[in-house]
């Protein structure tokens, strides 16, 4: 097995050549494993050039799959395989047939209610995101988070707005199990803690978000970023 590794629109792609034996797995699940590390986005694995999957790798390959687990956390997207793999692979893997399929897909997000707005670049960027909650709670019966969406959705606008620039886009994105908040804006890099007063609007930063939120993260959206954070729908007692 040979591994070759590229980036093509922003996205790591991993191109395996030869068959994949059973000592080839750990390999296998290295390389990804780096691969996902290094890209926020995702990661494309190309088999249009291996060989055979043993067993073991084709358990990697759904064991990956299952822990790159996409939207707004990295994906991992299969294609080009010369074997039908439909069988073997989770129905929760992306196959696709070509590359550029996977590319485009990999910011695939999952079934559920999405709703984005654009918020002013001003001191007023805070109030109207949370008028834009509260729109959005009483929609989706978002009730018992609310208090703790609009502290996050207030931290990471007016984080934004400071530190980042526009277009600030606030997403909010509902499913069974969880809601998301996403703030994109269009300045470059990671966002660090920030100190603030006790009696300021917002700038307590992730630190905050961090302790209210299942999962946090950041990944690149060009020119800019989107930092965002999971809330999960029965939210444990604190």
């Amino acid at each position: 097995m040979l591994l070759r590794q590229e980036v093509s629109d922003g996205v790591e792609v991993l191109s395996v050549v030869g068959a994949v034996g059973p000592g080839d797995a750990a390999a296998l699940q290295r390389a990804i494993s780096r691969a996902v590390e290094l890209s926020p986005r995702g990661v494309v694995l190309d088999l249009s050039d291996s060989g055979a999957l043993s067993a073991e790798a084709v358990d990697v390959v759904n064991w990956m799959s299952a822990l790159a687990r996409g939207w707004p956390r990295p994906a991992l997207g299969v294609c080009c395989s010369p074997q039908d793999l439909t069988d073997v692979l989770l129905p929760s893997v992306q196959l696709h047939a070509r590359r550029e399929d996977a590319i485009e897909h990999i910011d695939d997000r999952p079934e559920g209610r999405h709703l984005r707005t654009e918020v002013v670049h001003s001191p007023h960027a805070a109030a109207q995101a949370r008028r834009f909650l509260a729109e959005a709670a009483r929609a989706q019966q978002l009730g018992p988070l609310a208090d703790d969406l609009a502290v996050v959705v207030s931290e990471l606008v007016t984080n934004a707005v400071r530190h980042g620039a526009p277009p600030v886009i606030l997403e909010i994105d509902t499913t069974d199990e969880s809601v998301t908040v996403v703030v994109a804006d269009g300045a470059p890099g990671r966002p660090g803690p920030q100190q603030a007063l006790e009696d300021a609007e917002g700038g307590r930063g992730l630190t905050l978000v961090e302790a209210l939120s299942g999962d946090t993260g950041v990944r690149p959206q060009p020119p800019g970023k989107a930092v965002w954070a999971e809330l999960p729908r029965s939210a444990p007692p604190r």
